[in-house]
């Protein structure tokens, strides 16, 4: 804790009167929040007497602690509202929460935000501002489509004296996001400096130079994609806040675009990284939100990875009546995709692989492990020889299905897999695999399998590079 003492903080006190937390309590949420941000902390009931005293913590554990606040009591609790101090972050990450919660209100602003986020992001002296910044759980319900408004001023764009919509221009940046989507294959560490710096230096001037509506749009379109990619690769590597708050940015992008089929794809992905840290509630809002937006006469091709987001995200909450009905409508989509020819680029999720992966992981939650093992299975078949990522985590799944079984020889045979996919990967998520395979493993480790698997994973965490 840092040196800096002052006066008893009645303020954290009034704040633990109203949550009804003892200090132990508020010491275990305030760690718990570290470990969903990928930070290892140990604060205990002692921790907090000496804050109540008037110590001041690091200014992300400060962070942690009004998050944890917010939570518990389902309002906003700014960091001021501690006791502490004032927050090291600048307002342009504040701001940019505000504006998604409150919906477009005509104002052009996704592009000075994103501009400064990524400003943040590729200085060295600012950057873990964005990096180490904390998921906010509580003010993400999802926005509403901006509407007509919103999409109405971005017609008034004024005309460059730079044509940075010159024909090719969009489908540069379209190139651009595909590297970078394929970059991701090797984890979310890979590449990324790269795509923080392609954003900063090269795309977010082209967006301030303006330019014809016909050919700006396109551009808007594309960057929302892109910064999609970016959100992406800090899910991977347990960034959380940043990636939250790049989503945010996309999310922006898209309406100022009104482009509504990027905006649900954001906005399904908002539900998967919310699923993934454990806010099912969160998740399934997100997902039917994601699913209404796009709308009715949504080609297949963009209603399937929806659907299939709402049936992991409805299994997650226990709902298998709604799940098993949503993955049949999947299945439809998928028929009818099959029935069609598609043109452009394929919908992020909409890859056989991927409606497999989800379907795997929605029936290992209701409960049909066998089922699920043949779904994340077929999923991996279709997978690209170097899609490291994508497999890693299928395998990891496999595996523990598996383990659950009690099918310990197949479980040992896929976590082998898993590691030869690891040695390609940049990846948190990875890591934190890893990390945890000695412990999920350790009932089983006087097996002649196991021994043989662990001696991998020491060799692995001995010599991580």
């Amino acid at each position: 804790m840092a040196a800096d003492r002052r006066a008893a903080n009645d303020a954290l006190r009034a704040l633990l009167s109203a949550a009804g937390w003892t200090y132990e309590a508020l010491a275990r949420n305030v760690n718990a929040l570290g470990a969903e941000n990928g930070i290892r902390l140990r604060y205990d009931r002692t921790s907090v007497a000496h804050w109540l005293a008037g110590s001041v913590p690091r200014p992300r554990t400060r962070e942690l602690i009004a998050e944890a606040f917010t939570r518990k009591l389902r309002r906003p609790v700014p960091l001021g509202a501690l006791g502490m101090g004032k927050s090291a972050a600048p307002d342009v990450l504040d701001s940019l929460d505000a504006y998604v919660r409150k919906g477009a209100d005509g104002e052009r602003r996704a592009v000075p935000l994103l501009a400064t986020l990524c400003g943040m992001d590729a200085d060295p002296a600012r950057r873990r501002l964005v990096q180490q910044s904390v998921y906010n759980a509580v003010e993400i319900d999802a926005p509403v489509w901006p509407g007509r408004s919103a999409e109405s001023a971005v017609t008034e764009r004024p005309l460059s004296r730079k044509d940075t919509g010159r024909p090719g221009g969009a489908a540069g940046l379209r190139s651009a996001t595909d590297f970078f989507r394929r970059a991701g294959d090797f984890g979310g560490r890979h590449a990324r400096s790269a795509l923080v710096s392609y954003l900063h230096d090269d795309v977010v001037p082209r967006l301030h130079a303006g330019g014809p509506e016909s050919m700006y749009l396109p551009l808007l379109a594309e960057a929302a994609r892109l910064v999609h990619v970016l959100a992406g690769m800090y899910v991977d590597d347990v960034c959380n806040g940043a990636a939250q708050h790049y989503h945010r940015a996309a999310l922006l992008l898209a309406a100022e675009a009104g482009d509504r089929t990027t905006y649900a794809v954001v906005l399904r992905s908002m539900s998967g990284h919310a699923l993934d840290l454990g806010h099912r509630r969160t998740a399934l809002r997100l997902a039917v939100a994601a699913l209404g937006i796009a709308t009715a006469d949504a080609p297949p091709e963009v209603r399937a990875p929806l659907l299939a987001q709402l049936a992991l995200a409805q299994a997650a909450v226990g709902d298998r009546r709604r799940a098993l009905a949503s993955l049949s409508e999947v299945a439809r989509q998928q028929y009818e995709m099959s029935d069609r020819r598609t043109s452009g680029r394929c919908v992020p999720g909409s890859s056989g692989a991927a409606l497999a992966c989800r379907k795997g992981r929605t029936l290992a939650l209701l409960g049909d492990r066998t089922a699920a093992i043949t779904a994340l299975r077929a999923s991996l078949e279709q997978r690209s020889a170097t899609a490291y990522l994508p497999c890693a985590l299928t395998r990891a799944e496999i595996a523990r299905l598996l383990l659950g079984d009690g099918r310990l020889e197949e479980a040992c045979a896929t976590w082998h897999r898993f590691l030869d996919d690891y040695l390609h990967l940049r990846s948190g998520r990875a890591d934190r695999i890893l990390a945890g395979l000695r412990g999920e493993l350790r009932v089983h480790a006087t097996r002649r399998p196991v021994r043989s698997l662990l001696r991998r994973v020491d060799a692995f965490v001995r010599n991580p590079e």
